[in-house]
């Protein structure tokens, strides 16, 4: 089948939304670990995770003023968490943060409003 990229579409699109969602929010894609192999690229996480990268930490955080920071775990539908993610995201939330794992702008919606958070 080829290395077809289902959840990046997802994950574009719910950049977008909460992009428009949270105009003034700084908003980051944590580019964490790759589904490449080889030397070199394992050359290139070894490198990352010694600068700091952490495993399993969440593909988008946003930070939106007040003491209001979000994590959100983009999946493809059927996808699930590796345990570094489940680690982190119990590691967050422990801390206080707010955590989804989410597959849509739909889901990132709901999550929003179980959250209570505006935009």
């Amino acid at each position: 089948m080829g290395n077809r990229d289902i959840e990046g579409p997802i994950h574009r699109s719910i950049l977008a939304y909460l992009r428009l969602r949270f105009p003034k929010a700084l908003i980051h894609h944590s580019a964490n670990e790759m589904g490449l192999q080889g030397d070199a690229v394992a050359r290139q996480i070894a490198k990352a995770k010694t600068n700091g990268m952490v495993p399993g930490f969440p593909d988008i955080m946003v930070i939106a003023g007040g003491g209001l920071t979000m994590f959100f775990e983009v999946k493809a539908p059927g996808g699930r968490l590796t345990p570094a993610q489940q680690d982190v995201h119990d590691h967050l939330r422990a801390l206080g943060q707010l955590v989804a794992v989410v597959r849509s702008i739909d889901e990132v919606q709901a999550q929003l409003a179980q959250w209570n958070v505006g935009g």
